[in-house]
């Protein structure tokens, strides 16, 4: 019993401690990057993207955080959010957190626009057992383990789950049906964007919500 409740107490204590975390460091940033529209490119990693705020765990990101925690900025500030196969690594409980503080922190009419990986364009290769084609889109399987991922399903599931990379699984559907659940009303896809997007992969499902 002792031992429940000292567990209690210490992830209330967890949680404050992380709550002023953000909170100082949402003061911080708000005072660097004051008069100056906000853009942010979450899990970015050391890419840059031209006009865009990097926010990762990478020390190489303009802003080195854990982003579980909350995005460090205050509500209502950011105008956009972008974000390319990032969100398929976290648990999806924490997917539908991030997507709430992309929500928050977005002005009326702010855009997140985002790609994950998603198994529409593969299913009626799946149903047709077109391991042909799967071969041919999938074709990054760890040097040596063909003989392992060698049915249409298995596959798929290197291309969804990375020997455990990935986190979180989406059809179209799903996704979309995440973002809603965040808050966002006005969701929908869009094709592929050279003036915008980088690394065009087959697997892409591209996302654009407006707050």
């Amino acid at each position: 019993m002792i031992k429940k409740t000292f567990s209690y107490i210490w992830i209330a204590i967890s949680n404050n401690i992380q709550k002023l975390l953000l909170k100082h460091r949402c003061k911080a940033l708000m005072k660097k990057y004051e008069g100056q529209t906000l853009r942010l490119d979450l899990g970015s990693g050391s890419t840059k993207r031209l006009g865009f705020i990097g926010i990762d765990v990478s020390p190489k990101a303009d802003i080195q955080w854990n982003i579980s925690r909350g995005l460090p900025f205050s509500d209502n500030s950011v105008t956009e959010i972008r974000s390319d196969h990032f969100l398929e690594h976290l648990e999806l409980p924490l997917v539908v957190r991030v997507l709430k503080e992309c929500y928050r922190v977005l002005v009326p009419g702010g855009i997140l626009d985002f790609t994950v990986p998603h198994i529409n364009p593969y299913l009626e290769a799946y149903e047709k057992n077109d391991l042909d084609f799967l071969k041919e889109k999938i074709h990054d399987i760890p040097q040596g383990q063909d003989v392992i991922y060698s049915t249409c399903f298995d596959r798929i599931a290197w291309l969804l789950l990375r020997s455990g990379e990935h986190k979180s699984l989406f059809d179209k559907e799903s996704i979309i049906s995440k973002v809603k659940l965040a808050g966002f009303s006005q969701v929908m896809t869009r094709d592929f964007d050279p003036k915008k997007d980088v690394n065009q992969r087959f697997s892409s499902v591209y996302v654009v919500a407006v707050k």
